[in-house]
């Protein structure tokens, strides 16, 4: 059985050798593809050192192939140069390596140098001993034999538990849980990484290692499904930094929603509620001076003032409800609004949740809120109405807001009322959604209010 399988692997050995290149290659590249300069997270400035040791090892895993079917057509000066080209290039993974743990586990000066202090002086040593008279095959079956148990197995110890230190950050900042189930896998990976490349060294010139006499098997099948699995892992790990990107766009968003947001109000401020105040104060003062002389006037006026200033006082209320945040699912904070209008108006208000209604973003949660409380508060003003219903269906592809009320329907210019601000701001509030919303008379009397926002905007 034994002598089967080295059969097998003698004649599949350059296979197995090129499966390992190939791992580590995928690796270097697939961290290079999903790295994000500017990202915020630590382990950003991590990975490009990782990818640089997966690309740098591949090629020199692709050498230990390649160099020896030169052999025949190179002389041996050059044969000898492409080995310490090949021992150094060795050298440089190794420190890429040390250089990824390192600033995985800590930011220091001095872990930003010593890798390269050991690179410098490691190659010193190989080109003087090669300069010396030892073959360039003994050069690098040093710089392996010294370099695996030096550095690949503490540097990879290093860096499974710097990744299980990421993991444990990245879970405190609520990211998607598998996100943090993949660098733990990495972080696993690299400590059988430290095994299988660290502490297997070569016996001979050909890379084999006592494990292979022993078994039969060369050590590069296990060091290749291993960089195939951190491979994998980390490609999907590092998809965080595309969440990255969303939440940074949902937060750009947001706040350019809420600067739009404090100037329209701002806007409204000084050209509606300024002054509708200051137009109270002036027919108070009217009313002040015909108290004595014409007492039903005055009355009248104080009425009339007492109206507007209600009015003025339901649109700061709503600006106030504008700048909050929005807490709750969507049901929830509709359910509010309507349990709000039921109690302050005592208007016969239905409300409904039909179909499978998606959870929205916060910020687009507050906009249907808003929406939904502005058509509730134009049927309490205008519609004369005595009931009203609330429905919210949720579709495949949208969710549907239907507000109607059973009164007396939309005047012959249509929901737009000269001065008025509120219609105006639910059409802008739909659209900044992405949705629309059609105000028009129902055939049965009434007016109906239809809302369609989207899925886009649903929370992940």
């Amino acid at each position: 059985m034994l002598d089967a399988v080295r059969q097998f692997f003698a004649v599949n050995g350059l296979l197995v050798q090129a499966l390992n290149a190939q791992g580590h290659f995928i690796l270097g590249l697939a961290v290079l593809l999903q790295w994000r300069r500017e990202s915020q997270l630590e382990l950003a400035r991590s990975v490009p050192l990782l990818a640089a040791f997966g690309l740098t090892i591949s090629l020199a895993i692709w050498a230990d192939i390649f160099i020896p079917l030169q052999q025949v057509y190179l002389s041996r000066e050059a044969i000898e140069a492409l080995r310490l080209g090949h021992a150094l290039l060795y050298i440089v993974a190794y420190a890429f390596l040390l250089h990824f743990a390192l600033r995985l586990n800590w930011v220091h000066p001095v872990s930003e140098h010593l890798p390269w202090l050991l690179a410098v002086l490691g190659s010193m040593l190989a080109i003087g001993a090669q300069l010396r008279g030892m073959p360039a095959g003994e050069v690098l079956l040093w710089v392996q034999r010294l370099g695996r148990p030096s550095i690949v197995f503490p540097a990879s110890l290093l860096a499974a538990w710097g990744l299980r230190r990421e993991a444990e950050q990245i879970q405190r900042m609520g990211l998607p849980s598998f996100i943090v189930d993949w660098l733990r896998i990495a972080g696993f990976s690299f400590g059988f990484y430290a095994i299988v490349s660290g502490l297997f060294i070569p016996r001979s010139a050909d890379g084999r290692s006592w494990f292979y006499y022993a078994t039969g098997i060369p050590i590069d099948v296990f060091q290749a499904a291993v960089g195939m699995v951190l491979a994998y892992a980390m490609t999907r790990a590092l998809t965080i930094f595309r969440h990255e990107l969303q939440r940074l766009v949902v937060v750009m968003g947001r706040e350019r929603a809420l600067a739009a947001d404090r100037q329209r109000i701002g806007r409204e401020l000084h050209d509606g509620t300024i002054q509708s105040i200051y137009g109270a104060g002036l027919v108070l003062e009217n009313a002040y001076h015909l108290v004595r002389s014409d007492p039903e006037t005055a009355e009248r006026l104080i009425q009339h003032v007492m109206k507007a200033l209600n009015e003025t006082i339901a649109d700061i209320r709503r600006y106030i409800f504008d700048l909050a945040e929005t807490e709750g699912s969507l049901e929830e904070l509709l359910g509010e609004v309507v349990e709000e209008f039921r109690a302050s108006s005592g208007l016969e208000i239905d409300f409904r949740i039909e179909g499978n209604v998606p959870h929205f973003s916060p910020e687009a949660s507050k906009h249907v809120q808003q929406m939904v409380r502005e058509a509730l508060s134009n049927i309490v003003k205008h519609a004369h109405a005595t009931q009203a219903s609330v429905v919210v269906r949720g579709d495949a592809d949208a969710v549907r807001l239907l507000i109607a009320d059973n009164g007396r329907g939309l005047p012959e210019g249509g929901a737009y009322r000269r001065g008025g601000r509120g219609v105006p701001n639910l059409l802008a509030r739909a659209g900044m959604l992405g949705g629309r919303a059609v105000i028009r008379n129902r055939p049965e009397g009434g007016a109906i209010v239809e809302i369609t926002i989207p899925n886009m905007f649903q929370e992940a």
